[in-house]
């Protein structure tokens, strides 16, 4: 694991555009972030919620916080997709990756959008741009466990890789594997 001094030596801030065309910013996450990580978390919907857990998550704990929170930049980071919205910028979405610490060229990808802004690419950007970071650190494929009701997120993966592999874990979980290559060359 590498280990960062300070974070914000780890740079990234790029602009997106959602297919409604509203404007978005893509970052990394840091520890600042905490307050407007808890105002993200409070907006979503129960349903969306344990799309994102796989149980009925309550409001984040401090356990939560400092997991999402207390990042390294290599093996495992987050970005979050901004706008500004009522003055200030708001969190609409996040998404992180954890390497594998048994595999060196994969991690474990999650991303959850805010209700109200679903629909819009705003998972896509995130997967598109956590697929070049990843990419930037040997990390060759993208796993993530989903319910597989969550079409939503069936899809994104989907359209990343038309090749994505998917396998059934049990009556309500899959796994799917995809190339953060092809996430690249799809999403440019």
């Amino acid at each position: 694991m590498v280990q960062l001094l300070n974070p914000k030596q780890v740079e990234y801030i790029r602009d997106g555009q959602l297919l409604n065309g509203e404007k978005v910013t893509i970052r990394l996450l840091y520890c600042e972030d905490r307050e407007a990580l808890i105002r993200f978390h409070s907006k979503l919907s129960l349903e969306t919620k344990f799309f994102r857990y796989q149980y009925s998550k309550g409001e984040l704990t401090e356990k939560d916080l400092k997991e999402f929170c207390e990042l390294d930049y290599y093996d495992n980071l987050a970005l979050v997709a901004e706008q500004s919205q009522n003055g200030r910028n708001e969190i609409i979405g996040v998404g992180r990756f954890y390497r594998l610490p048994t595999n060196k060229n994969t991690a474990e990808v999650a991303f959850v959008v805010r209700d109200d802004e679903q629909r819009k690419g705003v998972g896509t950007l995130l997967i598109k741009h956590l697929a070049v970071l990843a990419w930037e650190r040997d990390i060759k494929f993208f796993i993530g466990e989903v319910l597989r009701e969550n079409g939503r997120m069936l899809s994104i993966f989907q359209k990343s890789d038309q090749e994505m592999q998917f396998v059934e874990k049990d009556d309500h979980t899959c796994t799917v594997s995809v190339s953060v290559a092809e996430i690249i060359n799809r999403t440019q």
